[in-house]
Order: C-alpha cells, then structure tokens, then sequence
C-alpha cells in the first residue's frame, strides 16, 4: 500500500493549472531529474508504516487511521493561515502541531533509524525481566528473553516501533512548545522567486527555549509558517528583506531533501541539482550506533 509521508493535502498549493507541481526527484547514481507529476504520484513509500505480525485488518490501521487523522485535522489549521489567519483556539493549534511534527517522524530514514533505535533498547538486558524469563522458560528455551523475543516474536519489535512513534507523534514535550510558540504567517508573493518544498521541509534551531527558538515550514509558494519563542525574534526575521528569506529558505529546504523537492516549474533546476541532500535534516532520534 503506498503510504504518503509527504501528504497530498500539503503538496496541492503548488500544482499549477494541470493539477500537477514540478517534481525533482534523486535516483540512479544520484542523478537529479524532473518531471510534472501529480500528487498522488509523489512522496509515498510502500508499506512503510504497516504493522508486520497484525491482522489483514488491522495492519494498515497506522496509516488508515492515524495517519490520515492527522492530515485531514492539518488542513483546516493550514487553509487559515493560507488565507491570512492565525488558528487560536487550541484544538486546531494541537492539530498542527502534531502534523508538524509527523513531517519529522515519519519519512522512511527516520523511520528506519527509530526503529533501529528502538531494537537496540528493547534489547538490551533486563535483569528483573530475565529473572522472569528465567522462571518461566522451558527447557528447550533460549538463554535469554532476547533470544526469546528474536526468535519467536521477531515482528513484534518493528511493530512496537511504529506505534511507539505515533504516540511520540501525539504526546511529545515539543508539541507544547510548538503550541505555545508565537504563530506568524509570512507573505512571501512581492518578490519573484517562488518557495520550494521537499521531503524535509521542517527547519527548526537547535535550541526551541532560546531567543532564536523557531520553526518554519513553507505552506504555499508564497506563504511560510514560522513559529518563534521570542515575538522579537519574530519581528526581526520578519523584518529581512523578503527575497533573502525566500532564497535562504529554499537553500535549507533543498539542502535538507533526500529524494524528493518540489516547486511550481523547472526554474530551479541547477539549484536543485548542486544543493540538494547538502545540509543534515531535524531528528529527534538519537544518532546512528558507532557513528
């Protein structure tokens, strides 16, 4: 089942009059290439949140029900601030902020990496659980629960995993913070050069409490969403000239991307090409083991 980790909803403000948007797309030996491409055709990966060991009906219920949940509660957050409007009440501010942080979640290498992660503790050692283990096991029994768990439940950690990160999704310390931030809308359109989009299109700062605490995600060709901990710090980015912001946002988005970058045409084409993948992208998984 194709699994959209880059919503359909999010990409639709840049189709152009075709009903399409401008796909660059990294493949064989790296090279970029572009075409026009409908939503549906882009930024999905197969069964990438698929529960391995769940019922034939309950194995897409990730995507089916949680998922789409948190896309469908973004839009009405979205399409106010594409008309100008900052969400107030909380319902609809707690619906962005969980789709904003499902876009850091759930691409297919930070899945990958949560769920090695999450393998690597779930695995380790647990006296008081071997103690258990140990009590129970039958002769014919590994030495160790781990063994154990490997050996007769090898599905279950994977599927652990993917739950696991949808109620990191729902209940994590950033969403408050999120919440909480002071919401701005950019209006990018006085200038010419349009923003892109890619399959990392989240920029945050290091540090979310300090006075550049921000996040940004471009929403449309012409809006960007910013949230900052500071309302000065607001004032100030908001006060740089607007085709600096466009073109620094887009070199981050761009540097971030993996496979995919999105525009309204081809006008960036050799940006893409010599930018692209550059830059490291937000993680709120722990670094790789021996890296």
């Amino acid at each position: 089942m194709k699994h959209h980790y880059i919503p359909q909803f999010y990409l639709r403000p840049w189709e152009g009059g075709d009903n399409r948007l401008q796909e660059f797309k990294r493949g064989y030996q790296n090279r970029v290439t572009t075409k026009r491409v409908f939503t549906k055709q882009t930024g999905y990966a197969t069964d990438l949140y698929t529960l391995p060991g769940a019922t034939e009906e309950t194995k897409q219920n990730v995507e089916k029900a949680f998922m789409a949940l948190v896309d469908n509660e973004a839009v009405k957050a979205r399409d106010m601030m594409l008309s100008g409007q900052i969400p107030a009440d909380p319902k609809t501010r707690e619906a962005w902020t969980r789709f904003v942080l499902s876009m850091v979640f759930r691409n297919p290498e930070e899945m990958g990496k949560f769920k090695e992660r999450f393998h690597d503790e779930l695995l380790m050692p647990d006296p008081k659980i071997q103690a258990e283990y140990e009590r129970q096991k039958e002769p014919d029994d590994p030495e160790t629960f781990e063994q154990w768990l490997m050996t007769n439940r090898p599905e279950s950690v994977e599927r652990y995993a993917i739950l696991l990160m949808t109620k990191l999704v729902q209940r994590n310390n950033v969403n408050y913070l999120l919440g909480t931030m002071h919401w701005r809308v950019l209006d990018t359109s006085a200038v010419t050069r349009r923003l892109m989009t890619s399959d990392r299109p989240i920029m945050m700062s290091n540090g979310m409490v300090h006075y550049t605490g921000h996040f940004a995600l471009p929403i449309s060709p012409t809006k960007l969403f910013l949230a900052c901990t500071a309302v000065a710090f607001a004032d100030e980015f908001c006060a740089v000239p607007t085709g600096r912001i466009v073109r620094e946002i887009n070199r981050i988005v761009v540097g971030q991307g993996r496979k995919f970058i999105y525009a309204q045409d081809t006008t960036h084409l050799a940006d893409v090409r010599q930018q692209m993948g550059k830059l490291r992208y937000p993680s709120f998984v722990r670094p790789e083991r021996n890296s």
